[in-house]
């Protein structure tokens, strides 16, 4: 079996990030938003301008909302088994405002599983500034060299699926149902069926 260096997404792969942002969104601007009308797009999300949208994703990002997610069901137990071979990395596009709150969840929900070292931001909704990058989540996973990508994002999934890495589309949403995948893309519901895709891929 090979050890695997495995890229994970946090939001709606580790953290219950739609139902918590939803929920704020209800409460703060008295949305009527439900999971399914969710998009990454916040401005099409919200029916509002993109200034709009800047002002309450700095709001959002700000009230700390993001440190009472939950934890997907069944992430812990299978990330556990996963470290016990494999190299565990996080691979997130969340904006770096966040990244002190994001280090202190992961912690607090995963223990001992992930380096802070480990935790990689690619800057994806960043303002870029003097001295700053975006990269795209492909451009991240290859930077730090991972074999595996699992993330609940299609397009993420395609495109490093191009690069010739594998990746794991996770759970069943509604901005990640497709007709067919790629054959380096096997979708997965569970993190009980991530373990057996794991395995999969490293006695191949």
């Amino acid at each position: 079996m090979r050890r695997l260096r495995i890229a994970i997404d946090i939001d709606d792969v580790l953290a219950e990030n739609t139902i918590g942002f939803v929920a704020f969104s209800n409460e703060r601007w008295g949305t009527r938003l439900s999971v399914d009308d969710y998009s990454e797009h916040w401005s099409e999300m919200w029916h509002v301008d993109s200034e709009e949208a800047e002002r309450r994703a700095h709001v959002f990002h700000d009230s700390g909302a993001i440190k009472g997610y939950a934890h997907i069901g069944g992430a812990e137990e299978a990330l556990r088994n996963m470290s016990q071979v494999h190299h565990l990395m996080v691979a997130t596009s969340r904006r770096l405002q966040v990244q002190s709150d994001t280090l202190l969840w992961i912690e607090e929900h995963f223990p001992g599983i992930f380096a802070s070292s480990a935790v990689y931001f690619s800057g994806l909704w960043d303002t870029v500034h003097e001295g700053s990058h975006k990269l795209t989540k492909t451009e991240l996973i290859t930077q730090i060299n991972a074999d595996v990508l699992i993330d609940d994002q299609l397009k993420h999934c395609l495109a490093v699926s191009e690069s010739g890495r594998n990746a794991i589309l996770f759970g069943d949403y509604t901005w990640n149902r497709a007709d067919s995948l790629s054959d380096r893309v096997v979708r997965c519901h569970s993190w009980s069926e991530v373990e057996v895709e794991i395995e999969r891929i490293a006695n191949s």
